[in-house]
């Protein structure tokens, strides 16, 4: 069963699906050295909803940072038998209770250490991990070494732990979606590359993994290294979408649409990123068209992601230089993304990635006052390894591959 929420984010005053009456759900857990680490909390129906609005509200004080996780949450689109939330948050002491409990506005709330993660293992090959940990919200890296990079390792642990222990259940996609080739993208990477490991259960996409919590991965040796595609830096574009420009109107002749089913396959030629149809149709999605025809094709498009992000923007090349692309940026944030503003939260965050390299993009990001807060990768998880030892020597060869990988 899928819980479909298309183009209506979960907001804090969402009550559409009604409140559940409290049930024990028989959670499994999962220890290190007999201590629990972190709960699996499954998203099933009307549970579901409780469990994403209590996660919702541990994540909103760490805004901008806790963006790609908040806003994959509220989008929606959980698969009841495959969709988690995982954290070491626990429960309270009520019978039956299955909620994450946030001490998010306690005083020591920026002293606790705690991890949230989002997985289903029906998106292979697409992504099928959001992780965030509050030293990600924190200024600068975990000190090597300190107790609370000691923390982060642990609960890093245990959210893998967790993940081991999960249903590995068929993929949404068929064989047929998952597009192939040797043609590169602009960072040199070919569709083959990017769906390299679905090949292999073992092997996790987890996205937008932040720059503080990768050397932690790298320490625990469960990045597979082999898939280079995971390897290219991004820049984690954030946007307060009230403060952007108004976009100059398009030029004559040219109409705003959105993009149908029998145009799909286009934007898929277009990319070498393997994006599947059946995901790129619950997305909100702006295009601009030539005419008013009905066999007329789109020239230029963007989609918001499944966790709140620009993502696919593409203009043809002989339309580029017209500021279509910056138009369309704009129009998206403002008027596709209505649900996931909730009351409450004075600032509309907004973000894209951007490839650390590419200028182009990189400028037409800052033209719209987009700040690039941190950089994140797209890993590529073996949950097959064994874990390297927590020690000093690994630390520092885990902060020397970072490097390395960084200098790509």
């Amino acid at each position: 069963m899928v819980i479909e929420r298309r183009a209506d984010p979960l907001s804090s005053g969402y009550s559409g699906l009604g409140l559940p009456s409290t049930s024990t759900m028989g959670l499994p857990r999962f220890v290190n050295n007999g201590i629990e680490i972190c709960h699996s909390f499954p998203l099933t129906n009307q549970a579901g909803l409780q469990v994403v609005l209590a996660a919702l509200d541990c994540l909103r004080p760490y805004l901008p940072a806790s963006l790609p996780l908040c806003r994959r949450l509220q989008f929606g689109r959980f698969f009841e038998d495959s969709s988690f939330i995982i954290s070491n948050l626990g429960r309270d002491s009520t019978p039956g209770c299955s909620l994450p409990l946030c001490s998010a506005d306690g005083q020591d709330a920026r002293e606790k250490m705690w991890v949230m993660a989002f997985v289903d293992r029906r998106c292979r090959p697409e992504t099928e991990a959001w992780v965030f940990g509050v030293w990600e919200a924190e200024g600068g890296s975990l000190v090597a070494g300190s107790e609370r990079q000691r923390e982060a390792e642990r609960l890093m642990r245990g959210v893998v732990d967790a993940m081991k222990s999960l249903p590995l259940l068929p993929s949404i996609h068929g064989p047929s979606d998952v597009p192939d080739g040797e043609q590169r993208d602009v960072v040199g990477y070919s569709a083959n590359d990017y769906r390299a490991h679905a090949g292999n259960p073992e092997i996790m996409l987890w996205g937008a993994v932040h720059e503080r919590t990768v050397p932690i991965l790298l320490g625990l040796g469960v990045v597979a290294l082999q898939f280079k595609a995971g390897m290219m830096p991004n820049h984690t574009f954030v946007f307060d979408v009230a403060e952007m420009p108004t976009p100059p109107p398009l030029p004559k002749g040219l109409i705003w649409g959105v993009l149908q089913p029998q145009h799909l396959a286009l934007v898929r030629s277009r990319t070498q990123i393997p994006r599947q149809e059946r995901t790129m149709a619950d997305l909100p999605n702006l295009a601009i068209f030539p005419s008013k025809l009905a066999t007329a094709a789109p020239i230029a498009w963007a989609f918001v992601g499944l966790d709140g992000s620009l993502t696919t923007l593409h203009v043809e090349p002989e339309w580029r230089g017209r500021g279509l692309a910056k138009a369309m940026t704009t129009k998206l944030f403002r008027e596709c993304m209505d649900g996931f503003w909730e009351e409450g939260v004075r600032t509309k965050w907004a973000h894209g990635y951007v490839v650390v390299g590419n200028e182009a993009s990189a400028r037409m990001c800052r033209s719209l006052g987009g700040n690039a807060a941190w950089e994140c990768y797209w890993l590529r998880v073996d949950l097959g390894k064994g874990y390297n030892m927590a020690s000093g020597a690994n630390r520092d060869a885990s902060d020397e591959c970072f490097k390395e990988i960084r200098a790509v």
